[in-house]
């Protein structure tokens, strides 16, 4: 028995089984909760009658296609993986594309725009179970300059038995990053120039783009002085165009 741990198809199995249809988004739509579900599998040798599949279909709507920031979704039933923001924040351990960055605004970690605009997500029923409700002392919105002071500690403290732990802190402050940058507050700025003096080459790096794509003169002091004294080749580069 699990759920999301293993190498089973189970959103085909799910089709097969009538629990839900095929999203031209690629998620299980089910009829009462939609795509808010997780897919859970047993696996047996019990004789079991089958259920037949669901007839149901999106029909002419292309809500999720039309909305995702990336064209992630590339065709109906198609993702192109390499351009969803759900991989790039949280399974991508190297830079995120620079032509990409722009694209993904302030998620930090995964993204469900294609399900928030799906019509029958829109109809779905509440859950009732309380593990899926956002706690009194957490939030589902992140400080953003708090993660990029966060130490290996800390993360591991904030975020123990959290999913987000998949991302790695290393991960999550290039998410920061690129999330500050999109949101062109010169508040992060300071924020930045730290990450970009004291932190693993893959933050500097985005610190550096975040840099330049806010702009301004204490920005681009901040990048001339980490190019004199950085020794990266990579950030080197990020920096020249930030600068440029």
């Amino acid at each position: 028995v699990y759920v999301d741990t293993g190498p089973m198809l189970d959103r085909a199995v799910a089709q097969r089984a009538g629990i839900g249809w095929y999203g031209k988004s690629t998620n299980i739509l089910t009829a009462s909760h939609g795509s808010w579900v997780v897919l859970g599998q047993i696996v047996t040798d019990l004789e079991l009658d089958p259920d037949a599949p669901l007839k149901k279909t999106c029909g002419a709507c292309t809500l999720c296609m039309e909305s995702c920031p990336t064209g992630a979704i590339v065709a109906p039933y198609v993702v192109d993986n390499a351009r969803c923001i759900s991989y790039l924040t949280i399974e991508c351990r190297g830079p995120i594309p620079r032509h990409l960055r722009p694209l993904l605004g302030d998620w930090v970690f995964g993204c469900d725009i294609c399900q928030a605009v799906c019509p029958v997500n829109q109809k779905a029923q509440t859950t009732r179970e309380a593990a899926f409700h956002v706690p009194e002392r957490g939030s589902s919105v992140p400080d953003l300059l708090r993660l990029l002071s966060m130490t290996d500690e800390e993360f591991k403290e904030t975020f123990r038995s959290n999913p987000i732990r998949r991302a790695k802190r290393v991960g999550l402050l290039r998410n920061a990053c690129v999330a500050l940058g999109n949101l062109g507050d010169a508040g992060a700025v300071p924020a930045l120039m730290e990450a970009l003096d004291g932190h693993e080459p893959l933050v500097r790096s985005h610190a550096a783009w975040a840099l330049g794509r806010i702009g301004g003169q204490k920005s681009t002091d901040a990048l001339e002085e980490a190019l004199v004294r950085e020794a990266n080749e990579e950030v080197r580069e990020e920096i020249a165009l930030a600068l440029g």
